[in-house]
């Protein structure tokens, strides 16, 4: 057997306190991954050669927006796919959504968004709607302005 794939916690920090959390996360919790320490993982995650997917989630890795960007960037670079696991409490608008996944075109091959009963009050939350029309936009970097 060999590893294929890597999940990140870039912090244990989250806007929410569920109780199925398997990583504890809620707004309290401390714990930020640095960029040198992604890049010490993602280095040696091409040094082991079998691994193919980096996935950046938490707690909450939007909080730590400018991190996450950069991080999924290098590992795409890398040659990695990359995913981000999500609650996308960010997605407050199609048009808001849009401007957060931006920087993602391209280089993101998987969002996964927890959406569900234990998250919000309905099973599709409009957070995930919202997400889910910006991703399909399929916008392009140079289409900013």
């Amino acid at each position: 057997m060999s590893l294929t794939g890597l999940h990140l916690l870039l912090t244990y920090q989250c806007n929410y306190e569920c109780d199925h959390c398997f990583a504890w996360g809620s707004p309290s919790q401390e714990g930020t991954m640095t960029l040198a320490q992604v890049r010490d993982i993602t280095r040696q995650a091409q040094e082991l050669g079998t691994v193919e997917w980096i996935y950046l989630e938490g707690g909450e890795p939007f909080l730590y927006y400018p991190i996450m960007v950069r991080a999924a960037q290098e590992a795409a670079a890398l040659g990695f796919h990359v995913g981000i696991v999500t609650n996308d409490y960010w997605a407050t608008a199609v048009e808001d959504a849009v401007e957060w996944l931006r920087p993602f075109v391209g280089i993101v091959d998987d969002l996964t968004l927890s959406t569900d009963l234990f998250h919000y009050d309905e099973v599709m939350s409009a957070q995930a709607r919202n997400a889910l029309a910006a991703a399909e936009q399929r916008v392009s970097p140079r289409d900013a302005g």
